[in-house]
């Protein structure tokens, strides 16, 4: 039964021929689970499923290459040619069997392209520096043309293959919006100049796949309706378009925002409130046109999108990573079971969009079993056994929920007074209160599901016996590497001291400039801090995503935190700190707190005394080997999945 509280939501939407039974969509994302050659997988068809299982109402199939040159990666979805009309009609038919309409997103990388990947120099509009690539070759008439006939062909495809329509890509910074950019378009010619002129081409681009798909098939066009960079699309010219767009016969636009220099617009991070950034772009198109209209970004709260709804903002929802981390939050939510929603990070890395822009199949940091959908399968235990679970850093909370949804009787000890370990800490930082949402849900989850949870309890090999359990498994974490400087002796802090809260000076330097440095100093700064960070490499916060790290950097500087960079700490000589700067020396004066942030060790006291005691544990996560948040949860859903 639909919850009072979301009946916009969950209300039937009509759009032409097509039904969608609620008002959540999946947009297109790109996966990495296609072949080389483009075509579509089992494995990519199941990570579908799975979604269309969960309850969604729409689904709008990855970015797919209408030529072979235009393709955004080394696995794209291809829709170039005939030979992937039989892999595409396999996933529309998959997708159907759910009952949810499909639609396949159509795009060019333009611009953007990457000749190791598309075997072609770029093209675009003008021969205008693309960032963070090269510059393209501008495309001549013909060649637009021709570019004109690979999107109806493909929209042909698409038809053929069994889709409800096709959604043409404007935004992202890919070729149809690179067009429509008076920063990216510099023509002279009938296809630049005015707005008129560089909507000339999606114009035309439309017109054709109207023509290729007859009139029963939907045409969707995805929308940047503000690149938020000077000289770029204004939300004033969004709106323009929108309307363009609509007169030439678009039936639904979904609407987005930034391009290829302002991909923090187009994937809100950590740092943006949720809620969804994005929705007054939408709204503001919605207030303009009559074709539905679809409002995305970090809307991950179905309450949040209700309000969307219900204030007329907007007539879908697009939940994209919110999607991937759960894929059955639309069916929790309907059936009054928000609190189970397995939280998005919106971390970017290193799962999500860390392995893709790696060209590495997709992950996510709390959802193991994405892209894996047919490799595991949660089944209730043949016996019930006793298991304790010692540590309730990631690791052993996935292990411990996962172990207590195949019926085991899980006991899970943590020394410390709350649950957490090192995501708890991450989540003090500022802009990363997921990281706490993650650990409510894992107490949520496990207080539902029986798990007995002590908190403040140290574990040595006898706590361990006089438990009697049948499986120990060890998931004790790590603690943080020291740094052996002299004149530091037992004086130095650790980023996660910071974090947890114990007081430091006023004038602190933080050696090493990673995410957690770089955050430690954040949180310091905010709190009125004078803070300097030395990294001996020529660039702070590598471990973050190209956007979130100029974003990082930016508030650094906001702040007046000073950033040393190819800068190695020598001594500590009472309140000063030698320096060498690539051979030559510096000293930082003042120095009232030194703050380490140079990674961490694995931290097992455990294991040999319980091995001694004729026991057999079994180790996980930073304990084993210290790495990530994801490969802590991955290892502990597949231990829990194997007691």
């Amino acid at each position: 039964m639909t919850q009072p509280e979301l009946l916009h939501l969950f209300s039937p939407l009509s759009i032409g021929r097509i039904q969608l039974p609620n008002r959540i969509v999946m947009p297109a994302m790109g996966t990495r689970y296609p072949t080389f050659a483009g075509k579509v997988t089992d494995r990519l068809i199941r990570y579908y499923v799975d979604r269309v299982q969960g309850g969604v109402g729409l689904v709008i199939v990855q970015f797919s290459s209408v030529t072979s040159t235009g393709r955004s990666s080394h696995y794209p979805l291809g829709i170039w040619h005939d030979d992937h009309i039989p892999g595409q009609r396999r996933l529309v038919h998959a997708i159907h069997e759910g009952g949810v309409p499909a639609v396949l997103q159509m795009a060019h990388v333009g611009a953007m392209g990457v000749p190791a990947i598309t075997g072609a120099q770029s093209i675009g509009p003008s021969s205008v520096p693309c960032f963070g690539r090269g510059v393209p070759r501008e495309m001549t008439v013909l060649e637009i043309h021709e570019m004109v006939d690979a999107f109806a062909q493909a929209a042909r495809r698409a038809v053929e293959a069994g889709y409800d329509g096709v959604e043409l890509h404007m935004a992202h910074g890919y070729l149809l919006q690179e067009f429509l950019s008076p920063r990216s378009n510099r023509r002279t010619d009938h296809y630049g100049g005015d707005l008129d002129g560089r909507l000339r081409f999606p114009l035309e681009v439309l017109g054709r796949v109207r023509q290729a798909v007859g009139t029963e098939p939907l045409i969707f066009c995805r929308l940047c309706a503000d690149e938020a960079v000077p000289d770029g699309i204004t939300l004033e010219d969004g709106v323009r378009i929108a309307q363009a767009l609509e007169a030439a016969g678009t039936d639904v636009l979904d609407v987005t925002g930034g391009g290829a220099d302002t991909f923090h617009v187009s994937v809100p991070s950590g740092s943006d409130p949720p809620g969804g950034v994005l929705v007054p772009m939408a709204a503001a198109v919605k207030r303009a046109v009559k074709v539905p209209v679809i409002a995305v970004g970090k809307l991950h709260d179905p309450f949040e999108m209700e309000r969307v709804l219900a204030n007329g903002h907007a007539d879908m929802i697009a939940v994209g990573r919110g999607l991937i981390a759960d894929p059955e939050l639309p069916r929790k939510a309907l059936e009054g079971r928000c609190d189970e929603i397995r939280p998005c990070l919106t971390c970017e890395r290193p799962e999500c969009h860390g392995r893709i822009f790696s060209q590495l199949s997709m992950g996510c940091v709390v959802n193991p079993a994405v892209g894996r959908e047919g490799m595991y399968v949660l089944r209730r235990a043949e016996q019930r056994r006793r298991v304790l679970v010692v540590g309730g850093g990631p690791a052993g909370l996935e292990a411990a929920r996962v172990a207590a949804l195949r019926g085991h009787d899980v006991i899970l000890c943590e020394q410390e007074t709350r649950i957490g370990g090192q995501v708890f800490l991450g989540g003090q930082a500022p802009h990363k209160r997921m990281h706490l949402a993650l650990i409510d849900y894992y107490a949520r989850r496990l207080a539902r599901l029986g798990v007995k949870v002590r908190l403040g309890t140290p574990v040595d090999a006898a706590k361990v016996l006089s438990i009697a359990p049948d499986i120990v498994i060890v998931a004790t974490g790590a603690r943080p590497r020291s740094c052996d400087i002299p004149g530091l002796g037992d004086s130095a802090l650790t980023a996660w001291d910071v974090l947890g809260g114990t007081p430091v000076g006023q004038s602190v330097a933080i050696i090493g400039g990673g995410s957690v440095g770089c955050e430690a100093a954040e949180y310091l700064a905010e709190r009125g801090h004078e803070v300097t960070i030395l990294e001996m490499l020529p660039q702070v916060a590598r471990d973050l995503m190209p956007w979130t790290r100029q974003l990082m950097v930016d508030r650094l500087a906001a702040h007046d935190v000073e950033i040393l960079l190819q800068c190695t700490a020598l001594e500590l000589d009472g309140r000063r700190l030698v320096c060498d700067r690539a051979g030559l020396r510096e000293i930082l004066e003042g120095v009232d707190s030194v703050v380490l942030a140079v990674g961490a060790v694995s931290h097992d006291p455990l294991s040999k005394e319980l091995w001694a005691a004729g026991l057999k544990p079994v180790l996980i996560g930073d304990c084993v080997r210290p790495g990530t948040a994801a490969d802590a949860i991955r290892a502990g859903y597949e231990v829990g999945l194997a007691v």
